[in-house]
This record gives structure tokens, C-alpha cells and sequence, in this order.
């Protein structure tokens, strides 16, 4: 697989790792104050498609983000992988 914000080219794993070491920058962070809820937030740069999903209701303990934000950049980054794989044919094009 091709990273897709960069030429990077590795296995599916590496690539994994690769996005979490090199472009967690890219992973953005919502918060919908009136329901008390925050989100993740990465776009794909292929299609510019939006992945959104919710972090757990204790994202407002102050070490909670810095405790777990790998765990979150892991999950956000191998959900943009299986997103890359199915709509764009996993060559990250």
C-alpha cells in the first residue's frame, strides 16, 4: 500500500504505523458542546471523504486525550486504511 498523504510504500502494518508516527497531525478533533460529546475526525485525501467517530464520554478528565491518544490515533488511522482499501482500491490513490 501507498501512504496516502505521502509516497510512503509498505505493508498494510507498517503503514499503520507509519500514518500514526508521521501524520497524527492530520487527525483533527470536534466537540458538539451542547450534547457534551467530542469526535475524531480525519478526511481522506483521496476523496476527501470525512471519517467522524465519537471518543468516549471521559474525553473532558484532563489526562484522558493525553493518556489514550495513540490508542485513538490508532483506531482513526486503521479506520482510514479500510477506508482506503475498499473505495479506493487499498493502493492509497
Amino acid at each position: 500500500m501507498t501512504c496516502p498523504f505521502c509516497e510512503v510504500a509498505a505493508p498494510r502494518r507498517q503503514l499503520h504505523r507509519h500514518l500514526v508516527d508521521a501524520h497524527g497531525d492530520r487527525l483533527g478533533t470536534q466537540v458538539d458542546e451542547d450534547e457534551g460529546q467530542m469526535f475524531y475526525v480525519i478526511t481522506c485525501p483521496g476523496c476527501g471523504g470525512e471519517i467522524r467517530h465519537q471518543v468516549k464520554p471521559r474525553w473532558r478528565d484532563p489526562g484522558f486525550l493525553q493518556e489514550f491518544g495513540q490508542e485513538i490515533r490508532l483506531v482513526a488511522f486503521d479506520l482510514l486504511l479500510f477506508h482506503v482499501e475498499d473505495a479506493h482500491g487499498g493502493d492509497g490513490q
